[in-house]
C-alpha cells in the first residue's frame, strides 16, 4: 500500500485526537498523568476545522484569545472536523507552544521554554538544551496520543468515551 493511501485511510484518527483533546481540555482542565507527571495542554489562539456541504469544501478559521472559543464549538456541533490546532503544553516549569495539524500530525510553529544556558561557556549546549525540550515535548505528545489510541481501540469507546464527546459538541451549538 502507498504511503499516501494509509494516509488518507487513517487520517481521521487525527481529527477525531484533536477532537477529543480539545474536549479533554475543556472537560478535564486539560490535565494528563503520565506516569509520575502532569502534563495540561489548552487551546490557544487559533483553530481550523473544516467539512464538506452540498457546496463542496468548506473551511471554518478561528482565531483570538477567547478560551471557550464559541464560533469553533459551534463549526464542530455543525460537523465541521478540527484539522489543526494552536496547543500550549505545560509540564513541570517549562511551556511550549505550537500548532498540530492533521493528516501528517505535523508541529508547526514550535516554540520551546527559554534555555538559559551561556553560549559563551558551553556553545553546544544551547542548541543540545532546544533539542531536549523539543523531544520533551514531542515525548509528551506521543504519549497523549497513546493515551487517545488506547481509548480509541477500547471496547469502551463506543458506550463510555463517545457518547461524552458527542454530548460536549452538541452542547457547542448553544
Amino acid at each position: 500500500m502507498q504511503l499516501l493511501e494509509k494516509v488518507r485511510k487513517t487520517e481521521f484518527l487525527g481529527r477525531e485526537f484533536l477532537a477529543w483533546l480539545w474536549y479533554r481540555s475543556e472537560t478535564e482542565q486539560g490535565h494528563f498523568k503520565m506516569g509520575d507527571k502532569t502534563i495540561e495542554i489548552w487551546f490557544d489562539g487559533k483553530i481550523v476545522l473544516e467539512g464538506e456541504n452540498e457546496r463542496g469544501l468548506e473551511t471554518v478559521t478561528c482565531s483570538g484569545q477567547s478560551q471557550d472559543m464559541k464560533e469553533a464549538r459551534f463549526a464542530l456541533a455543525e460537523n465541521k472536523e478540527v484539522i489543526q490546532a494552536t496547543l500550549v503544553l505545560s509540564m513541570e516549569d517549562n511551556q511550549w507552544s505550537f500548532a498540530l495539524d492533521t493528516p501528517w500530525m505535523n508541529f508547526k510553529t514550535f516554540k520551546t521554554p527559554k534555555v538559559l544556558q551561556d553560549k559563551r561557556d558551553d556553545p553546544d549546549g544551547l542548541f543540545y538544551e532546544k533539542i531536549f525540550l523539543i523531544e520533551a515535548a514531542v515525548s509528551a505528545m506521543d504519549d497523549i496520543y497513546a493515551e487517545f489510541l488506547e481509548r480509541r481501540l477500547s471496547p469502551d469507546w463506543p458506550v463510555k468515551d463517545l457518547p461524552a464527546l458527542v454530548k460536549w459538541i452538541r452542547d457547542g451549538q448553544s
